[in-house]
C-alpha cells in the first residue's frame, strides 16, 4: 500500500466540523478556538458547524475526542484547505 503526504502531519490546516446539537460560542476557548456557529435545518434539527485553524494531527484528535465526551454526533469532518501537490508529479 502508498501513501501519499504533501504535507506533515504537524502542519496546521483549517478544518469545518458539523455536529448535530448546539453548542453556544462561549465554549470556543474550550474546543480550540474554534469558531462556532449554529443553525436550525429545516426538519428542525440544530447543527453546528466549528471552523478554524488546529495545528496538528494531534489537535484534531483532542478535539474529536472532546466532541465524543460531550456526546456529539458529529456529521462530518472537513479540511478546507487541502494542499496542492508538489510539482515533481
Amino acid at each position: 500500500m502508498s501513501i501519499e503526504r504533501s504535507l506533515p502531519p504537524c502542519t496546521s490546516r483549517c478544518y469545518r466540523i458539523t455536529i448535530e446539537g448546539k453548542i453556544d460560542p462561549s465554549w470556543s476557548d474550550w474546543l480550540g478556538g474554534m469558531q462556532l456557529v449554529s443553525r436550525k435545518e429545516a426538519d428542525d434539527m440544530t447543527i453546528t458547524t466549528l471552523s478554524g485553524v488546529l495545528i496538528d494531527q494531534s489537535a484534531l484528535r483532542g478535539l474529536l475526542n472532546r466532541l465524543w465526551d460531550l456526546s456529539l454526533i458529529v456529521l462530518s469532518v472537513e479540511q478546507l484547505n487541502p494542499t496542492l501537490k508538489s510539482n515533481k508529479e
